[in-house]
């Protein structure tokens, strides 16, 4: 388990890292170019890790089953092994992806504090305590993990039953990163409470846990569709 884990952050490690330092520069070329030509009213770093992150984990998830499960157990490696192993790879995804989303906000923090652009902020910044530091990061993390579950649904789904059949299970494949992104609110949300849909604000816990459930749930359904899967040269 841990070895299919480890090989796969030494693929992919080299992807995680450009993208990173792609989105820092992003970032900051734009913020710079905001804070030089307008205003800045909001966290430039906010509105960049919340979706283009969510891309990267998604697209990696759906390409996991596809691209890596045949070169896997070509070399040895039972299906159970490469689930198990592929699930703590993307866990280790998400607290990785989350971390760096936290340690951005606090760069931002500083950077906006000594160049005095926070007093111009009209939207409150989504980190200012402790409290709010470790709800992001648990928040993050769990919503980069839903993203790769649905990815790796998707990916299954496709790899198992073909393009056809695969198309018509998307919508239960993204269960677990749209009811994320529907708990949680889309773009972060508030940072200590969520609204759902125009409904009532829910204590953080409340979307965190139902998040969980329902990545354990999809977890599970891509460990009963991947065991017992033929290896296919094509998902077509």
């Amino acid at each position: 388990m841990t070895t299919v884990a480890s090989s796969l952050f030494h693929r992919l490690w080299w992807a995680y890292a450009l993208f990173a330092a792609l989105l820092a520069g992003l970032v900051a070329l734009v913020g710079t170019l905001i804070a030089v030509y307008g205003t800045i009213t909001a966290s430039p770093w906010n509105a960049g890790v919340a979706s283009t992150a969510k891309w990267l984990i998604g697209s990696i998830g759906l390409m996991l089953t596809p691209v890596y499960l045949r070169h896997y157990v070509a070399n040895g490696v039972t299906r159970r092994e490469f689930v198990r192993g592929g699930l703590l790879f993307g866990i280790g995804t998400a607290a990785c992806f989350a971390a760096l989303a936290l340690a951005g906000f606090g760069v931002e923090r500083l950077v906006l504090g000594a160049t005095g652009l926070m007093d111009g902020l009209t939207e409150p910044y989504p980190v200012y305590s402790a409290g709010t530091a470790v709800a992001v990061l648990v928040r993050a993390f769990l919503i980069y993990l839903a993203t790769f579950c649905s990815g790796w649904l998707l990916g299954a789904c496709f790899y198992r039953y073909g393009a056809y059949l695969g198309m018509i299970l998307i919508p239960a494949c993204v269960i677990p990163g749209f009811g994320a992104e529907l708990l949680f609110g889309t773009e972060w949300g508030p940072v200590d409470t969520v609204t759902v849909v125009g409904g009532p604000r829910l204590p953080f816990a409340v979307p965190a846990l139902i998040t969980a459930a329902l990545v354990a749930a999809g977890f599970a359904v891509i460990h009963v569709s991947v065991r017992a899967v033929a290896i296919r040269g094509k998902i077509v």
